[in-house]
């Protein structure tokens, strides 16, 4: 199995568990991740925020984060976006809790008051996540916002939307993963849906995986490997492998795993 890495969404950094049971990301390097799905945003935001306000706030935001990490190495970059995501995930505390509430958008229209006081609600666990059904582009153009369109608070929504999403993604590519090994030995699709998911994130997401990611999954799935026969694609099993091990017992019996292992056999167990 590939190992997936927490990539931005690891909260590692935060120094208050409650942070992260109480609140129950990245944007493209150019303004063209800003674009709004107007049907999803429909579906996502409180009551009453109006689409075109989002629209310009998503625009601003991308533009000027855009603008702010241009000409940035790559280990330049990622430490601006681990520096954006302590701010984001500040400790949950009365003090800092206050500090973040009294924030307000700019500019401080009716629609982006709306949208900051329910990002509150949600931080302070009264309400739903504001920004469900938002896509990751956006939800990262939220988070790594750093002109003060949108406030902390909605930032932070964004980010733990979206790492929300990942963490539902990953169990459900782990057990599909899981399934595919079982059955037949190989976890070349498993390792395609990575790296489709992969390609797939915003660019400042994909930023902080290792720098050789996409390229190790696409060996990965040409080897096509079956761990079974320990072999790549469709070749006899190799002796010493699990599969060649299995062929060898006697027709129909099924050996104890232990026994293969060399862990010596499961004791039977006497009334």
């Amino acid at each position: 199995m590939v190992s997936i890495p927490a990539s931005g969404f690891s909260l590692r950094r935060e120094s208050n568990s409650s942070s992260v049971s109480n609140a129950e990301g990245n944007m493209a390097l150019t303004g063209g991740g800003a674009s709004v799905d107007a049907k999803a945003i429909i579906g996502a935001v409180s009551e009453g925020m109006v689409i075109s306000t989002l629209a310009v706030r998503l625009s601003k935001a991308a533009s000027t984060t855009a603008t702010s990490m241009q000409g940035l190495d790559r280990l330049s970059l990622v430490a601006k976006i681990n520096k954006n995501t302590d701010t984001i995930l500040y400790k949950l505390d009365d003090e800092h809790k206050t500090a973040a509430a009294k924030q307000v958008p700019a500019p401080n229209d009716a629609p982006s008051a709306q949208s900051a006081a329910a990002a509150t609600a949600y931080v302070d666990g009264k309400a739903r996540n504001p920004f469900v059904g938002l896509s990751r582009e956006q939800l990262a153009t939220i988070a790594q916002d750093e002109s003060g369109t949108f406030t902390v608070n909605e930032r932070r929504a964004a980010f733990m939307q979206a790492y929300r999403e990942e963490e539902a993604w990953r169990s459900q590519v782990l057990a599909e993963g899981m399934r595919e090994y079982n059955t037949t030995g190989k976890t070349t699709n498993f390792f395609k849906s990575v790296l489709a998911h992969f390609n797939d994130l915003p660019k400042l997401e994909q930023v902080l995986y290792p720098e050789n990611y996409a390229t190790d999954l696409e060996g990965k799935i040409k080897l096509d490997f079956n761990y079974f026969n320990h072999a790549a694609g469709n070749a006899p099993a190799t002796p010493g492998s699990l599969a060649s091990l299995m062929k060898s017992k006697n027709a129909g019996a099924v050996p104890d795993l232990f026994e293969i292992l060399s862990l010596g056999s499961n004791p039977s167990i006497s009334s």
